[in-house]
């Protein structure tokens, strides 16, 4: 296959440090070496407030091992789940949909608005799911990537890249659960179109897996499923955990001998959706 670019992700979470190298050829993208360095636990704490990184220095010597096996040229970063505030708007027409964003979300934001970094994806037809983190926030992850020798391009948010994946993949109509290691995102799809998104933190409490299969209905129920059949996917940290709780399958993944033990990640399998 002919290629066209390469380009390292290095994502971090509370559990572990993930670097992958995709493939980019004319016929689609493919995956190349995957390292992933597990963190001791408190080391790292997402959240939308207040540092993450409890120990910079351990981070940094992680995210290095990683790089060491994938390189450090053409790295997009790749933010945890439970940083930002997520919502799923539709602007008004003639609106600026990240200034329509800011406006939604400036009330619940535990940070001044104006500190704010928003991003948007195009979920169908007139909506829009919007995301605003804190700058400082980025910053913090960025300078530690940077001194482990991460030679950055961009910076994506995990959910948003596994929500792109569901679209651009158009899965099929389901709840989908997209599971962080501190956070979650709940998706109903419909015809390929995004009709409703919660996100939340995690409890990782006994019952977890009964109590999200709980959630994930009454979610297909109040976008409008009424009592019909809804599919329950999850994909994501320690998905294959809670599967068999959860009563519903598996979201399309990358060949479990692709990745190292534990590597589960939703952004990771929609690189290649």
């Amino acid at each position: 296959m002919a290629l066209r670019g390469t380009r390292i992700y290095l994502a971090a979470d509370a559990s572990a440090v993930t670097a992958a190298v995709v493939l980019e050829g004319v016929k689609g993208r493919r995956l190349g070496s995957v390292a992933r360095e597990p963190l001791a636990a408190s080391l790292l704490v997402p959240g939308a407030a207040g540092a993450n990184l409890v120990d910079p220095d351990a981070v940094r010597v992680a995210l290095g091992r990683v790089l060491d096996v994938v390189g450090r040229d053409h790295v997009t970063l790749v933010l945890p789940d439970g940083i930002a505030r997520l919502v799923l708007v539709e602007p008004p027409g003639g609106t600026d949909p990240r200034e329509y964003v800011r406006f939604r979300l400036a009330g619940s934001l535990p940070w001044p608005a104006a500190e704010a970094s928003v991003d948007t994806l195009e979920a169908g037809p007139g909506r829009v799911v919007g995301a605003a983190l804190r700058r400082t926030t980025v910053a913090e992850y960025e300078q530690v990537a940077r001194a482990a020798g991460a030679q950055l391009e961009r910076v994506h948010l995990a959910p948003l890249m596994a929500l792109a994946g569901l679209l651009r993949a158009r899965r099929r109509d389901a709840v989908h659960a997209l599971l962080g290691d501190v956070a979650l995102c709940l998706a109903l799809l419909r015809d390929g179109a995004l009709v409703a998104l919660r996100c939340r933190r995690r409890d990782r409490s006994p019952g977890e897996a009964s109590r999200l299969r709980e959630e994930m209905r009454r979610l297909s129920s109040v976008a409008g499923n009424g009592q019909a059949r809804v599919d329950l996917v999850a994909s994501g940290s320690d998905a294959s955990r809670l599967l068999p709780e959860l009563g519903g399958g598996p979201a399309p993944r990358l060949p479990p001998a692709a990745l190292p033990s534990g590597a589960e990640a939703g952004w990771l399998g929609s690189l290649l959706a």
